[in-house]
């Protein structure tokens, strides 16, 4: 018996695990599926001696895996939500036509930038950074798992590194 057939006949027991660690339904369910297609793909070499623990542990790594991602995209959340604020708080005071101009160009650099990326990553990003709603709902609106759009934020903020780094360059 290979450990995917295992994982399958005793899905309803390895799917409590990842429940009681997760506390999430929809997570715990994302988790089998991803330890589906891992042991599907890439089953390990040789013959695991006790299988049934084998698992278990797989199954432990992925979620603090999950959890281990979790914190640091939270991070990386907070650092983008909290960039820029407070660092010019008089800016109102100076702005001038040559600032304004060079803002708007920027906006529309930023924006073609955006267009440029896949459509269901510009919308992910857009809805998760511009109107704030949560991954899990962006997950249920467009029928993805959390991973894909984590994927796809990951690639969206990616693009925004690249031009802000392009615009960085120009102005420096």
């Amino acid at each position: 018996m290979t450990l995917s057939d295992l994982l399958e006949r005793d899905a309803t027991r390895f799917q409590r695990f990842l429940l009681a660690r997760t506390r999430d339904p929809a997570l715990a369910e994302d988790l089998m599926q991803e330890a589906r297609l891992k042991l599907i793909n890439q089953a390990p070499a040789g013959d695991i001696a006790n299988p049934v623990p084998y698992i278990f542990q797989m199954l432990a790594n992925m979620v603090e895996d999950h959890r281990r991602s979790e914190r640091s995209r939270e991070a990386r959340g907070r650092a983008w939500g909290d960039r820029g604020e407070g660092l010019e708080p008089n800016r109102a005071e100076h702005i001038t036509p040559e600032i304004t101009a060079l803002d708007r160009d920027m906006l529309e650099q930023t924006m073609a930038a955006l267009d440029e990326l896949p459509e269901k990553t510009r919308v992910i990003l857009l809805a998760y950074r511009v109107e704030g709603k949560p991954q899990k709902q962006i997950a249920a609106e467009n029928d993805l798992s959390l991973s894909s759009v984590e994927k796809h934020l990951q690639r969206g903020y990616r693009a925004l590194v690249d031009i802000r780094n392009k615009l960085d360059a120009g102005f420096g």
